[in-house]
């Protein structure tokens, strides 16, 4: 009987002396000849797109790491399809479990939407690998590099042409950069609110689309689109100011594709200036409105006009994109209109919101109301 215990004994102790082996040759070689890739399908994308996000995770020795969890943190506006393995607060954490065998690859996609604009990136990534009898935990950080441009959307046609529809005109009558109708130079594409009579017959049988005639352009000054991130109220309308980003670059986006310069100056906390027109130009636009924010160091609506007053050119137009409609900023506007600057005033309301239900009546011809 003795020995029956005995034998028991040492092999208990043997099997607990081959354990702690295990744990002390997983624990010192667990993360050797590891390697862990995360990458996004695009380096750039538009708000509203469906892209995917890649985990590549290599295992480059014979031991079988039979329970590792790769877990990283991203923005809550890159929203993941499979929720079951993240959690979200201000950011989204992903926290996935695989097994890898020794000298295997192991290639994991994660479908991922781009719900707001942004510049987003994981520079970080934690290993947590379980022993072979997952009793103990270990924890490993490695340096990762996966970076994503988020563009932002157009707003829908059927809302931008009733705002060109309303100053449009005005620009075409007050300002000297508008098409000269007796100097044809070529054809170009068709664009919703091109007049009839400019279309190309026979470009288009020619091509299959719609062409439009073009005209030389003559010289003058770049329309000038203010963007104020400042919000009505106490508090930051992200609605409201993610409308306005919106709206501005779709107001470039329109004047560039009739070869119409423009300049575009945001107030933000990454407030920027930029000028010109052309493929270059739009990269620009959407790079600095991809990374504009709003929560901190911004100019006051008021100031950013008042800056703006002194340089503005006779015959440029100004677009106000503000949702933001204090007193002293209407009249700043007033005093713009005063010295015969053609404004256009697209006032964004959202939540209930609205700067604008007492008006400067100077102010009415030239506002236009947006709700978001």
């Amino acid at each position: 009987m003795s020995i029956m215990i005995l034998a028991a004994v040492l092999v208990v102790l043997g099997c607990w002396i081959v354990i702690l082996r295990m744990g002390y040759q997983y624990e010192k070689n667990w993360t050797k000849n590891f390697e862990l890739e995360i990458s996004f399908s695009q380096e750039q994308a538009g708000e509203g797109d469906t892209l995917w996000l890649y985990e590549v995770i290599t295992n480059n020795k014979e031991m079988t790491l039979p329970a590792i969890s790769v877990k990283f943190k991203t923005s809550k506006f890159l929203t993941f399809e499979d929720l079951d393995s993240g959690s979200v607060s201000d950011y989204f954490y992903r926290n996935d479990v695989i097994s890898v065998r020794g000298y295997e690859q192991v290639r994991r996609k994660l479908r991922l939407k781009c719900a707001r604009r942004g510049i987003y990136s994981i520079r970080e990534a934690e290993l947590i690998g379980r022993d072979y009898f997952l009793q103990r935990t270990y924890l490993e950080k490695k340096e990762v590099e996966a970076g994503l441009i988020v563009y932002p959307s157009f707003v829908g046609i059927e809302k931008i042409l009733p705002l060109f529809q309303k100053s449009y005109g005005d620009m075409r009558t007050t300002v000297p950069m508008f098409e000269d109708p007796f100097e044809y130079v070529g054809v170009r594409e068709y664009f919703p609110g091109d007049r009839m009579n400019r279309i190309h017959w026979k470009a288009s049988a020619k091509t299959g689309n719609w062409q439009v005639k073009t005209s030389a352009y003559k010289a003058g000054e770049p329309a000038l689109i203010l963007l104020n991130l400042g919000s009505p109220g106490n508090f930051i309308n992200q609605t409201a100011m993610e409308e306005n980003i919106r709206i501005a670059y779709s107001l470039v986006h329109f004047l560039d594709r009739r070869g119409l310069k423009t300049m575009l100056v945001a107030n933000g906390s990454e407030g920027f200036r930029l000028q010109g027109s052309g493929k270059g130009y739009m990269a620009q636009v959407r790079r600095k409105l991809a990374g504009v924010t709003y929560e901190t160091q911004i100019q006051s609506g008021v100031g950013m006009l008042q800056r703006e007053r002194d340089n503005l050119a006779e015959h440029v137009h100004l677009f106000f994109v503000s949702s933001q409609g204090k007193p002293e900023i209407q009249q700043e506007l007033a005093d713009i209109l005063h010295r015969g600057v053609s404004v256009t005033w697209v006032a964004v309301t959202a939540g209930g919101e609205d700067d604008t239900r007492q008006l400067l009546p100077a102010l009415e011809p030239c506002i236009y109301r947006w709700k978001a």
